[in-house]
């Protein structure tokens, strides 16, 4: 009666065998656990950083839906109050009136000459709804000194490096030269309330908020603006959201505005895809970093044990469970080193959701949509797969060792 055989523990003994040398085994567990780690708190940390350009991009610029005229992206750099939304009114009851809608925002950009205490700098005016701004464009929050201009008033929040630029503070007056939806000149003499510092340098040495009303006066734009930007109660939605507007605002018969979502504006959606591949490499070479770690130290394990893998060949053991027993101890030091790894990476990511993150100063010189604090933004699914990524590159890594290993007959290795 043939026996059957005896299946071999391979876990258990290669547990045993990563304690057969402790230092060398923890040099390799901790190869992969800074990998682990720095690959789950990068994941959270970027995360919050694609949050915080999404966010600040949505509020400063595009909404998550943007309404325009037709032909006016094309020539947006040219800032041209001529192509302009009319019938301001009805288009906001219109579009407030949709469920899914938390806010409808009339803006008007326009170019100016700001002229200060004998010197003029071109700026960007942007005429905005300043009490239904608040928690989008949020100009209360940018407030540095004195406070916010009031509507119907000759009033004017500078950006606190564009005041420097002309020489002008509190209680000033400058004289703004614009042109009209006409394409004609116009200007107003505003008194400056108060000076903003947004954290974005671009916006603080060129920027210019007064009320609407008094944009609408500047640019002969009554009932008229350049843009409506509408935020949505979930950011999920936004694509749907520009569609049902697009339906309702937009017939057949009457196309004449152009409705994109923010995930439709091209230069957002450019920088973002221009971001995710770097940060790919960067957590690819932390993995080949841990990996050639691991190749190194198995290649070193089977070269000081091939006279302990010879002796196994020659009592019969296959090289098939020579080869899965070596495999099985690289499995053994990445689960170690990738629970270990997600553990810390989470901890650490988790602490630092509750701790600002300074970074304006780095910023500030930067033509970026990114506000001077980040939190770092942790997600189940980036420590599990962390870990698991973890597990899989050790494994990967300890194949060439094992094949190594079982290369060698069982004289050559009794031999060494």
């Amino acid at each position: 009666m043939s026996r059957k055989p005896r299946r071999i523990p391979f876990l258990r003994l290669a547990w045993r065998n990563t304690h057969r040398n402790t230092r060398r085994t923890l040099l390799t567990v901790s190869a992969v656990t800074v990998a682990v780690a720095a690959l789950t708190f990068g994941l959270s940390y970027i995360t919050g950083i694609l949050g915080n350009v999404v966010d600040t991009y949505t509020r400063t610029e595009s909404g998550h839906v943007r309404i325009r005229r037709s032909g006016y992206t094309e020539r947006e750099r040219l800032l041209p109050v001529h192509i302009n939304v009319q019938d301001l009114a009805t288009l906001l009851t219109t579009i407030r009136a949709n469920p899914n809608v938390e806010a409808a925002l009339p803006r008007i950009r326009a170019a100016a000459l700001v002229d200060g205490a004998g010197s003029n700098r071109p700026g960007l005016l942007l005429g905005i709804d300043l009490e239904g701004e608040d928690g989008y464009f949020n100009p209360s929050a940018m407030v540095d000194e004195g406070r916010l201009p009031q509507a119907g008033r000759a009033e004017a929040l500078i950006g606190r490096g564009f005041a420097e630029q002309i020489g002008v503070g509190v209680t000033d007056s400058i004289t703004v030269l614009g042109q009209t939806a006409y394409r004609s000149l116009s200007g107003l003499t505003l008194e400056v309330v108060g000076l903003a510092v947004s954290g974005l340098a671009h916006l603080d040495n060129s920027l210019l908020v007064v009320p609407l009303d008094q944009a609408q006066e500047l640019t002969d734009l009554p009932n008229a603006a350049t843009e409506i930007l509408v935020f949505a109660n979930d950011v999920a939605i936004a694509k749907q959201l520009a569609q049902a507007l697009d339906r309702e605002l937009n017939p057949p018969s009457q196309s004449n505005l152009e409705i994109l979502s923010w995930l439709d504006q091209s230069s957002l959606i450019r920088m973002l895809n221009t971001v995710r591949p770097l940060l790919g490499v960067v957590f690819g070479l932390l993995l080949v970093m841990a990996g050639l770690i691991i190749v190194n130290t198995m290649l070193m394990t089977v070269m000081e044990r091939t006279q302990e893998f010879g002796m196994q060949a020659a009592l019969g053991m296959r090289r098939s469970d020579i080869f899965a027993l070596i495999l099985s101890e690289g499995m053994v030091i990445g689960l170690l080193g990738g629970l270990a790894g997600a553990a810390l990476g989470t901890a650490v990511a988790v602490w630092l959701e509750s701790v600002v993150i300074d970074v304006a100063a780095a910023m500030r010189s930067m033509e970026l949509p990114f506000q001077g604090t980040i939190y770092p933004d942790w997600r189940l699914v980036y420590t599990v797969s962390s870990a698991v990524i973890g597990v899989f590159t050790a494994g990967v890594a300890a194949i060439y060792p094992a094949w190594r290993a079982v290369r060698m007959t069982p004289a050559e290795a009794l031999r060494v």
